[in-house]
Parts: C-alpha cells; sequence; structure tokens
C-alpha cells in the first residue's frame, strides 16, 4: 500500500505536517512502503497495529493502537484523514470501530487519544464517540519540527458501552 499511502500523505502534507513528525519523514512513496513494512512488523511483534482505511479502491486514511501497554492492558488511538476524504465521517467511524474491536476482540481495558488542544478536528472525535477528557497538558505529544511544549488534550475511554454499531469489513 506504500503508493497509496504516500498519495495520500502527499495530498494532505500541508494539513497533517503542523501536528505529526512522521510527514517530513515521507518524501517518497518508497518512504512510505518503507513505513508500511515497519508497521507490518510491528504489528506482528504487537508494538503497534496500523490499519490502513479504503473505501472501494480509495485510501482514506489510516488508524490503530500506537505503544500498548500490555501489563494494564491499555493504548492510545491514533487516526488521520486524507484532506480530499474529511468531514465525511470516516474517521469517525473508523475509531469507533478500532474501538470496539479493542476492548471487545483484543481486550484493551483502556483507550486514549492525545491530540494538539488546537486541532479541533481531531478532538472532535473522542468528543463524538463519549470519550471523556481526562486531562490537558504541555507535552505529552511532540511539535514538529520545534522544541515547544504544546498544549495537549488527552482523552479516555474504559469500554465500548453506547457505541453504534457499524458495517465495518476487516
Amino acid at each position: 500500500d506504500g503508493k497509496q499511502v504516500f498519495e495520500a500523505i502527499d495530498e494532505s502534507r500541508e494539513i497533517l505536517s503542523p501536528w505529526h513528525d512522521w510527514v517530513e519523514d515521507t518524501k517518497t512513496w518508497e518512504d512510505s512502503e518503507r513505513k508500511a513494512r515497519e508497521f507490518y512488523a510491528n504489528f506482528i511483534l504487537r508494538k503497534e497495529f496500523s490499519f490502513v482505511i479504503f473505501r472501494e479502491n480509495t485510501l482514506i486514511g489510516v488508524c490503530g493502537y500506537n505503544e500498548p501497554n500490555w501489563t494494564i492492558p491499555s493504548t492510545a488511538i491514533g487516526y488521520w484523514c486524507r484532506v480530499s476524504e474529511q468531514g465525511k465521517g470516516y474517521m469517525r467511524e473508523a475509531t469507533a470501530a478500532i474501538t470496539k474491536y479493542a476492548f471487545q476482540q483484543v481486550g484493551f481495558k483502556r483507550l486514549t487519544i492525545l491530540c494538539d488542544d488546537e486541532n479541533t478536528k481531531s478532538a472532535a472525535i473522542p468528543e463524538a464517540l463519549g470519550f471523556t477528557l481526562e486531562t490537558k497538558a504541555k507535552g505529552l505529544i511532540p511539535k514538529p519540527g520545534t522544541d515547544e511544549l504544546r498544549l495537549c488534550r488527552c482523552y479516555v475511554r474504559f469500554d465500548a458501552q453506547g457505541l453504534e454499531e457499524w458495517n465495518v469489513k476487516w
């Protein structure tokens, strides 16, 4: 999926760059393909779980579980959506699906979503899905290209109660 992921990143570079440091490291489709292989290896090693989201043959974006802590067990959910597909509810649907999957299939007991306090589009997803704002704190995630500590929101959820069913195919 390297070429399709790169096309989505390249299309969305301007809006993704302020929030995600990995965008700068993805300059070619080969960079994207290399990262896809790392995602696959990390999936097998249970270090990170990335899911590529398609609608028909169009790559919409990526969501997944980052840095799982198997002792608790807990993980953070991350996501991004290509600019031409934003505002259509795809990320909310995908995040709802992997939230249910996390609790009902994987066995996580705590999920978090971290986002920059200024990234209102990203924050709208956990708010729509019944995550609770646990804290606002500086320095939870880096600000790309700077040494600044940014103000972040940390949303949390402990179960899948109340999430609607989606017609998701795995």
